[in-house]
């Protein structure tokens, strides 16, 4: 009984920072940040259609930054996306290398432990706030 209270206290902050949100047939899982001094940064969350009609993240905006960017990798010489295309059972992860949300011209540093909102505009779904965390890596 100890050592389940013990890894509880230990694991449930972790558990209690996750968060997810949905959006009619849109699953939108924990979304967070790369902590930053410059002027650019990451956000990543997974996203997934929960039902059979196909829809597409066309856009992303918050008061944090100049404008965002959709992102297939971190190569920023290639344009950006156009959309973020959500097709029934095919999950869309983010992570550093691969596809995210690029925060152009942020205002202000990115600091651990801090939070913000973005505006998620889809072309069906139309619009979600969502609460993005900054951490090292997700769960952080």
């Amino acid at each position: 009984m100890l050592r389940r209270t013990f890894l509880l206290a230990i694991f449930l902050p972790t558990i209690a920072k996750a968060h997810s949100f949905r959006h009619g047939n849109i699953a939108i899982g924990h979304a967070w940040a790369l902590p930053r001094q410059l002027a650019d940064g990451q956000v990543f969350f997974p996203m997934a259609i929960k039902g059979t009609e196909r829809d597409e993240l066309v856009a992303a905006r918050s008061s944090i930054c100049t404008y965002i960017q959709l992102r297939e990798n971190n190569h920023y010489d290639d344009p950006p996306l156009s959309s973020i295309k959500l097709d029934p059972g095919k999950p869309v992860p983010m992570r550093p290398t691969a596809t995210h949300l690029r925060l152009v011209g942020v205002k202000q540093p990115l600091k651990v432990g801090d939070r913000f909102k973005i505006i998620l505009d889809f072309l069906n779904s139309g619009e979600v706030e969502i609460e993005v965390f900054v951490e090292e890596k997700p769960g952080d």
